[in-house]
């Protein structure tokens, strides 16, 4: 099973035989193929002002989201129950997977942060404007059932899968944003429930099986009866790979931050 596209984005789709990356150009693909375009009975100025806050929402809103995520790994996967052996595919345990994951992820996104330019803000100035999108946002869609009314378009479609993030993180974990967002953004609550209902009427049983595919039967699982054998090796060689990968990793990292650090040290004796 494969997690990421040949461009190494989710999500992406498989149509007819042909990859398809990037949320945008998947929509466009397939509102093409099925003649089902989302924005049909939006006027030219509701398809600007959609554009404009769909442009927020994946360049700026999402970002802030993000840097909380590279701030704080550990809640990441706390907040969102994450089991990286299923999601991963892979065999190694858990804790060390997690060790991994909060190492790599927090520096590489960091790294992303600092070149998109979010990251140079302090952590309260980041807040007030993850604030401030939601404020824009709630007040946008005011009463109304969906953005431009009573049928969802491309902007409901992309706010869901930003907003989500925000409020299906447990609430055990501490958010400041999401805590905004539940507190003076209702309406966002109440657009988040009802795109969950409308697009996912099986939302339990996914997160439940975590299998996007949960209405379809599946295949009988095979016996194991004189295999067990063969698949042991297997596993076997398989965490060993996966060792070796993480281990190269982890000091690739090490070797980064070495290197940094002596350019740095190099830079203060030359002034």
């Amino acid at each position: 099973m494969r997690f990421r596209s040949k461009k190494g984005q989710l999500p992406f789709i498989e149509l007819n035989g042909e990859e398809i990356a990037d949320s945008a150009i998947i929509i466009k693909e397939l509102s093409s193929k099925y003649e089902k375009y989302l924005d049909s009975g939006l006027t030219a100025e509701q398809r600007n002002v959609s554009y404009a806050t769909i442009a927020m929402l994946e360049n700026h809103l999402i970002w802030i989201i993000f840097y909380w995520r590279a701030k704080y790994p550990d809640n990441v996967l706390k907040g969102y129950k994450v089991n990286l052996q299923h999601a991963l595919g892979l065999r190694l345990p858990n804790s060390i997977l997690n060790f991994f994951f909060k190492i790599t992820f927090g520096r590489k996104g960091t790294k992303k942060l600092k070149a998109h330019g979010i990251g140079v803000h302090s952590a309260e100035e980041i807040e007030e404007f993850g604030k401030d999108d939601l404020k824009v946002l709630s007040e946008m869609l005011d009463c109304k059932p969906f953005f431009f009314g009573d049928e969802p378009t491309t902007l409901d479609v992309v706010a869901f899968a930003v907003l989500s993030q925000l409020h299906y993180l447990s609430k055990d974990i501490a958010y400041p944003l999401r805590d905004y967002m539940t507190e003076k953004c209702p309406n966002l609550i109440g657009h988040v429930s009802r795109m969950k209902d409308k697009c996912f009427p099986d939302w339990d049983e996914i997160c439940t099986k975590l299998d996007l595919n949960a209405h379809i039967p599946k295949p009988e699982p095979e016996t194991k009866e004189g295999k067990e054998g063969g698949e042991q090796e297997k596993s076997n060689e398989q965490e060993g790979t996966e060792g070796d990968k993480i281990e190269k990793e982890l000091e690739k990292d090490k070797s980064n931050e070495k290197e940094s650090t002596e350019e740095n040290k190099e830079k203060e004796e030359t002034k």
